[in-house]
C-alpha cells in the first residue's frame, strides 16, 4: 500500500510542477509523465533493495563498507534521480538548479516512510 502511495504522490508531484509551474518544468505528454513516475519508483526500490540488503550483509562484515555508503548517497539521490530522468528522458525537461531543490524537497516531504510497529 506504501509503494502505490508514494507512485501516486510522485505522479501528482510531477503533474503539479508540469501544469502549474511550466517555465521550470516541462513534460509534453502523459505517457512521459508515467514513464517518468514508474522510473523514479523503480530506481527508488532498487535502492531500497540495495539498502535492506546492505544492512543485512553486516553481519559477514561486508555491511560496514556499503552500508554508510549507501546512506551517504540517500542524500543525494531524488536530485540524481532528477537529473537522470532530464538527461535521458525525452519530453522530460526540468530547468534551473532551485527547481531540482524544490523537487526534491517536496518529494521528501510527501514521500511516505510507514515504519511497522511491533507490540510486544
Amino acid at each position: 500500500m506504501r509503494n502505490i502511495l508514494n507512485l501516486l504522490v510522485t505522479f501528482l508531484v510531477f503533474w503539479c510542477g508540469s501544469q502549474y509551474f511550466n517555465p521550470y518544468i516541462s513534460i509534453s505528454d502523459t505517457k512521459t509523465l508515467i514513464f517518468a513516475t514508474v522510473l523514479m519508483f523503480v530506481i527508488s526500490f532498487i535502492y531500497g533493495l540495495l539498502l535492506t540488503i546492505s544492512m543485512l550483509s553486516i553481519v559477514i562484515g561486508i555491511g560496514c563498507l556499503t552500508t554508510p555508503l549507501l546512506v551517504a548517497a540517500s542524500l543525494v539521490l531524488t536530485p540524481i534521480k532528477l537529473w537522470l530522468l532530464d538527461k535521458y528522458l525525452p519530453g522530460f525537461e526540468i530547468h534551473g538548479f532551485w527547481t531540482y531543490v524544490i523537487l526534491t524537497i517536496l518529494l521528501s516531504i510527501f514521500t511516505v516512510k510507514v515504519t511497522s510497529k511491533k507490540h510486544l
